[in-house]
């Protein structure tokens, strides 16, 4: 099978291979136990050898036997990873406090039924309110503070 792009669309395949690799490598640190995803690290590196035949040489470059986008390219496409972030970044804080908070109402379980799910559903509801009309203002972190001991005179 062959898949025919014009040059335009080719430029706009490597930025979703960018934004895609993002998503999954960008918090991997290539150690043991945190491997780089390298299936699709192959495809882009594939992808990106023919930039040439695209005329997207100012854009890849190679180094080495490896393909890489250029600072040039990738910094507009940041906003797209910003604004993906950040929006994740608040799904996640909602979900995150809705299940702790359904666990100290119910007592843990193994797996959750339906209607908890549907409390859950309420109270993350309730955070996402919360986190849309003043961010993270009103949250506050309880530290219980253990109390020192009282170690008399150590002379």
């Amino acid at each position: 099978m062959k898949i025919e792009l014009t040059d335009k669309q080719y430029r706009d395949l490597i930025e979703l291979l960018f934004l895609g690799d993002w998503i999954a490598n960008a918090s991997r640190t290539g150690a043991d136990g945190d491997e780089r995803i390298e299936k699709y690290e192959k495809v882009q590196d594939y992808i990106l050898s023919q930039a040439k035949h695209f005329h997207a040489e100012d854009i890849v470059k190679k180094e080495g036997n490896e393909f890489y986008t250029t600072m040039n390219f990738e910094e507009p496409l940041m906003p797209i990873v910003e604004e993906y972030d950040d929006y994740t970044f608040w799904e996640q804080i909602s979900n995150k406090l809705a299940k702790r908070d359904l666990l100290r109402e119910i007592g843990p379980v193994r797996q959750l039924k339906e209607e908890h799910r549907d409390r859950m559903y309420e109270i993350e509801e309730q955070y996402e309110i919360e986190f849309e009309e003043n961010g993270l203002k009103n949250l506050v972190i309880m530290n219980k503070q253990k109390e020192k001991p009282n170690r008399g005179n150590l002379r």
